[in-house]
C-alpha cells in the first residue's frame, strides 16, 4: 500500500479536523437547544394541564367541565380520563400510546414507534365520582418542538460536505504552497549529487523569505552550509594541488641528482655536489611536510596548544636573535623595541614560530641597507605587536590573498637585499627557496587566531610592509 505524501496527510488532517469541529459544534448546539426547548416545553405542558384542571369541577358526585376549556393550547393536548382509562373528553395526538399508565404530578416520556411525547397527569379524587385524571400531552420530538432548529440542522447537514470539500481543497492548496520549496530543495540536492558541482544553490533566501517561514530559513541555512562546503572543498583542492606542485620539484631534483651522481661515481666532487643538492631538497621536503602536517591538524582541530603564561617581549627578542646572522648577510639592520612584562596566555613554541615567520618574511623581502623593526607594547588589556620593514612591499591586489596557503604573489623571484658579489648569497637564496613555500603567513594567521588574537597588514609597493598583531594580555605573570 502506497503511503500518502506529507502534503496529502496534512491536507486530510486539516479537513477532517475541520469536519470534526463542525460536527462537534452542531452536536453542542443541538444538545443545548434540546435542553432549552425541552425545559420550556415541559413548563408549558404543566401550565396548560394545571389550567385545564381549573375547568373541571365535581359537585354532588357529578363532574362538570367548563365550556371554555381548551383541549389544545401551545402544542399541548389535554385529555380527561376516568380511573379505568375510559376517555371522557379531550384530544389525543396521533401516535400516542393510549395504554400509558397514569402517574400523578410527574413528567415522563412515552414512545410509540417514531413518535415521542411528554406526559403529565393531574388527579382529581372525589368519594362519589371516583378518580378523574387530567392528562397533558405534548410532542417530545425536536422537529415538532422547534422546527426552526431542525431547519438549521438540515442546513448544517447540507453545508458540512461543502465546508469539508472547501477545507480539503484549501488545506491541499495551503500545504502545496507551503511545501513547494521542498521540491526545489530536493531538486537542488539531486542536481548537486548528479553533477558533482558545489556551486548550485537552492536560492530560496531572497527578498520574499521571512523569519517566520521555517522552510525558507532552512533553505537559507543549507545555502550557507553549501557556501562553506564549497569554500572548504576549493581550499582543500587548491591545497592538494599546491602541495603536489611543491613536492614535485624537489622529488624531480632528487631523482635527477641521484641519477647524475650514479653516472659520475668516479668524480668525487660531482658526487659531493649532487649529495648536497639532494640533502638541500630533502630538507625542503621535510620542512614542507612538517608544515603541511601542522596545518592539517589545525584544520581538523586536533592541534593541541600547551598554554602557559609567557612574556611575549622575551619571545620576540629571542626570535630576532635567531635571525641576526642572516640579517648581517642580507645587510639589514634588525631593531627590537619591547616593553617589559607583556604577559599573555600562550603556547610559547607556536608564538615563537609566529615571530620567526613574520621576521623571516621581512628579511626575505627587505632591501639592502634597510631595517626590520620589531615592537611589542602593552596597552591596557591588549598586547600590540608590530613587525615592519622597508622592503619591496605588497601590491594592493595581493593583500587579501597573502594569508592563503602557498600564495606568494610577485615575491617569488625577489632577491631583496642579497648582494650578487656576496659568496654567501647563493646559500641564502637556496634557504629562501626551502622556506618560501607560501605557508609562513598562513601559519602565522592560524597561530594568532588560535590564541584569540587579531592580525592585519598595511603595505605599499617599494615602501615596505607593516604587520600588526593584537593579543589579550594577562594581568601578571603566572
Amino acid at each position: 500500500m502506497r503511503r500518502l505524501s506529507i502534503k496529502s496527510r496534512v491536507a486530510l488532517w486539516y479537513a477532517f479536523s475541520m469536519l470534526a469541529f463542525l460536527l462537534l459544534v452542531v452536536a453542542l448546539l443541538l444538545a443545548a437547544g434540546d435542553q432549552l426547548v425541552s425545559r420550556e416545553r415541559k413548563s408549558n405542558l404543566m401550565t396548560v394541564t394545571d389550567r385545564a384542571v381549573d375547568h373541571v369541577r365535581i359537585l354532588d358526585g357529578k363532574m362538570s367541565i367548563d365550556d371554555d376549556i381548551s383541549y389544545y393550547s401551545d402544542g399541548t393536548y389535554v385529555v380527561i380520563y376516568r380511573d379505568d382509562g375510559t376517555q371522557i373528553s379531550g384530544l389525543i395526538p396521533e401516535g400516542f400510546p393510549v395504554r400509558t399508565a397514569f402517574e400523578a404530578d410527574r413528567i415522563r416520556k412515552a414512545k410509540e414507534g417514531s413518535y415521542s411525547y411528554f406526559v403529565y397527569d393531574r388527579l382529581i379524587e372525589n368519594q362519589k365520582a371516583g378518580k378523574i385524571w387530567i392528562r397533558g400531552i405534548t410532542s417530545a420530538r425536536l422537529k415538532d418542538i422547534a422546527p426552526s432548529v431542525m431547519r438549521m440542522l438540515k442546513g448544517f447537514l447540507i453545508a458540512i460536505p461543502i465546508l469539508f470539500a472547501i477545507a480539503l481543497a484549501g488545506g491541499w492548496m495551503m500545504t502545496r504552497q507551503a511545501f513547494a520549496p521542498l521540491k526545489q530543495i530536493v531538486g537542488a540536492a539531486k542536481e548537486i549529487r548528479g553533477s558533482g558541482k558545489l556551486d548550485r544553490r537552492i536560492g530560496l533566501s531572497g527578498s520574499d523569505a521571512s523569519d517566520s517561514d521555517e522552510i525558507r530559513r532552512t533553505a537559507a541555512v543549507f545555502d550557507e552550509m553549501l557556501d562553506q562546503i564549497e569554500k572548504d572543498f576549493n581550499r582543500e583542492k587548491q591545497f592538494t594541488n599546491d602541495a603536489s606542485h611543491e613536492l614535485r620539484t624537489p622529488v624531480s631534483v632528487i631523482l635527477a641528482q641521484s641519477e647524475y651522481a650514479m653516472a659520475n661515481m668516479n668524480d668525487s666532487e660531482e658526487v659531493r655536489e649532487s649529495l648536497q643538492e639532494i640533502r638541500h631538497q630533502a630538507v625542503h621536503m621535510s620542512s614542507l611536510l612538517s608544515q603541511l602536517l601542522t596545518m592539517a591538524r589545525a584544520d581538523r582541530g586536533i592541534e593541541q596548544l600547551h598554554l602557559e603564561t609567557a612574556d611575549i617581549g622575551l619571545l620576540a627578542e629571542e626570535s630576532a636573535g635567531r635571525f641576526l646572522s642572516e640579517a648581517i648577510l642580507r645587510h639589514i639592520h634588525i631593531h627590537v623595541d619591547v616593553q617589559e612584562c607583556c604577559y599573555i596566555l600562550c603556547d610559547p613554541l607556536f608564538i615563537s614560530r609566529m615571530f620567526d615567520n613574520l621576521i623571516d618574511n621581512s628579511l626575505k623581502y627587505g632591501r639592502t641597507g634597510g631595517r626590520t623593526e620589531v615592537f611589542v607594547r602593552k596597552d591596557e588589556d591588549t598586547i600590540r605587536i608590530m613587525i615592519r620593514d622597508d622592503g619591496m612591499g605588497i601590491h594592493e591586489e595581493d593583500l587579501p590573498r597573502i594569508w592563503d596557503r602557498f600564495y606568494r604573489g610577485c615575491h617569488t623571484d625577489y632577491d631583496g637585499a642579497l648582494s650578487v658579489e656576496d659568496p654567501d648569497a647563493i646559500g641564502i637564496r637556496k634557504e629562501d627557496e626551502a622556506r618560501s613555500m607560501g605557508l609562513g603567513l598562513s601559519m602565522a594567521a592560524w597561530i594568532v587566531e588560535a590564541h584569540h588574537g587579531e592580525i592585519r597588514v598595511e603595505s605599499q609597493p617599494e615602501k615596505g610592509s607593516s604587520f600588526y598583531v593584537y593579543f589579550p594580555c594577562c594581568s601578571s605573570e603566572g
